[in-house]
């Protein structure tokens, strides 16, 4: 029963992916072999990436030998498996894009369910945490939309990024990352593309209504800058960003001003770790200036400070702005809420490098979208998982005992 349980649940993820899978470009002539539909190209690439398996093949034989059966019809409903080089080739004309609906659509289930409101925070408002990334890179391969690092020996490093925003939140260990925005040489232009423009370009495919709850955006210190605020700010969202000295010397500059008069609020609270007690000083203030000129954003800006009470030795130091507006009583939950950033980074993006996915591994690149369909398949493997995590019971309590993916997918035998 337990494996049938956790079969449904990903015939019902799979179904999300599928009924998007129609139409897809075909860049086969006429009377070539057709034996593979590039529907069966998708699908077998993203078992590779569900499976956590460098080579789907092998462990379909592999399981096939000592099992007598295998799981790719059963959990993907595949019949005949592609090769990995007629994959790539099939998929190579493919739009990342394609899939980007499976991600919402699994976002739609989650609020179905009542999952995302265990996720909700700052009276009600999602929290998604943004970060840039590399995914493929190489000193031979390199493409029109290509990103470079020239380096000291004159040796050439191309490669391409990524933004993940992920759904975070202080009181859930598990993040829901949505679909991804692409660093990349924009057509028609000459620079190199980067993070802030990439982040703007999500800002304006991405309206904040379409999340049905509030949603504040979590960033580092590289989206505390003017343009970005106006614009999320414009498109209906909220943030809290780190805001650093060395980058904001008029607002620091300000704040220096506000300390000497008194306008600084200080608040105080004491915490047990379970070892030691922690003092956690908050100060904040409010409707500082971002920039030196007539027309720059006021924002609200916070800091904390942890101290060790009995060493008085500073454990912790960070800061932020927001437009939330920052009291006594929640100015601990605007820092936990900045604070939960990190987890863009060690609970998406080291988990998609370091655990299984793989995320900088070069699994193809391709002459026109191979790369980016590639990574896209990875972070909805990642999505899929996190959803059986978050909801199904039986998948959760196997997880318990075999703990990594892989281990998972070899020892269960499907049916």
């Amino acid at each position: 029963m337990a494996q049938k349980a956790a079969t449904v649940e990903i015939s019902e993820l799979m179904q999300f992916l599928r009924s998007l899978l129609h139409d897809l470009p075909d860049e086969r002539k006429p009377g070539n072999n057709t034996k593979y539909q590039v529907e069966d190209a998708v699908i077998a690439a993203f078992s590779v990436f569900f499976t956590q398996s460098p080579s789907f093949l092998d462990h379909q034989r592999l399981m096939n030998s000592n099992k007598g059966k295998d799981n790719a019809e059963s959990l993907f409903s595949i019949e005949a498996i592609p090769s990995d080089n007629q994959i790539r080739k099939l998929l190579d004309p493919v739009p990342a894009t394609t899939i980007f609906m499976a991600f919402q659509k699994v976002y739609q289930r989650l609020e179905e369910k009542g999952v995302l409101k265990k996720f909700l925070y700052l009276d009600g408002e999602i929290l998604v945490a943004l970060d840039g990334t590399e995914y493929f890179s190489s000193k031979k391969i390199n493409c029109p939309h290509y990103n470079c690092r020239n380096h000291r020996n004159g040796t050439t490093t191309y490669f391409h990024g990524c933004v993940t925003p992920v759904i975070v939140s202080p009181n859930q260990k598990q993040v829901i990352n949505l679909e991804p925005e692409f660093i990349k040489k924009q057509d028609g232009h000459q620079k190199q593309d980067c993070e802030n423009a990439a982040v703007k370009r999500w800002l304006n495919k991405n309206h904040q209504n379409k999340y049905g709850y509030p949603v504040t955006l979590l960033g580092d210190d590289l989206y505390s800058r003017q343009p970005l605020c106006k614009l999320l700010l414009k498109q209906g969202y909220n943030f809290i960003f780190v805001c650093l000295e060395t980058s904001h010397k008029t607002l620091y500059e300000w704040l220096e001003f506000l300390e000497r008069s008194g306008d600084i609020a200080t608040v105080e609270k004491k915490q047990w770790d379970g070892r030691k007690n922690l003092i956690y000083r908050y100060r904040y203030a409010s409707k500082v200036p971002l920039k030196d000129e007539d027309s720059s954003l006021q924002v609200n800006w916070c800091e904390v400070t942890i101290i060790n009470e009995k060493t008085q030795k500073t454990i912790y130091k960070n800061n932020w702005i927001t437009n939330h507006k920052i009291t006594n009583d929640n100015v601990e939950e605007i820092v936990k809420a900045g604070r939960s950033r990190w987890k863009v980074e060690n609970e998406g993006n080291n988990v998609l490098k370091n655990h299984g996915y793989n995320l900088e591994h070069n699994f193809g690149h391709g002459e026109n979208h191979l790369c980016e369909l590639l990574l896209s398949l990875n972070l909805l493997a990642f999505l899929f998982h996190t959803v059986l995590d978050l909801v199904n019971y039986t998948y959760q309590k196997i997880r318990e005992l075999l703990v990594t993916r892989t281990s998972f997918f070899n020892d269960i035998v499907p049916y």
